[in-house]
């Protein structure tokens, strides 16, 4: 049910409103998003400076993140820049959740 996805941890392991990085069997580094009950995996690094995103902020009622290094912020659902100075998207993964399991798409970033 899950082919071309790979489990990456727990749904327990993201607390709302935190943020989880890991690491895809292919190197890939994401970050797992945890917004209003929904998981959102997106890319580790900043479009901007490269900058790691899970040391900066989640802000639940815009479905954002906030890069720690300039406070840029992207939306967790689409990966589009929504404050500056970024302007460049980062990438999303699609994700399943099953028994109580967060899945990640392998090599499939939008």
């Amino acid at each position: 049910m899950n082919e071309g996805f790979e489990r990456v941890a727990a749904i327990s392991d993201v607390g709302e409103g935190n943020m989880l990085p890991v690491t895809l069997d292919d190197g890939t580094e994401v970050v797992l998003v945890c917004v209003n009950a929904s998981i959102f995996a997106i890319q580790a690094i900043c479009s901007h400076q490269q900058a790691w995103l899970d040391g900066g902020w989640v802000h639940p009622e815009a479905h954002e993140v906030e890069c720690p290094l300039h406070e840029g912020r992207f939306d967790v659902r689409t990966g589009e820049p929504t404050r500056l100075p970024p302007i460049d998207p980062i990438k999303t993964y699609p994700v399943r959740m099953e028994g109580g399991e967060i899945f990640v798409a392998k090599g499939d970033a939008n």
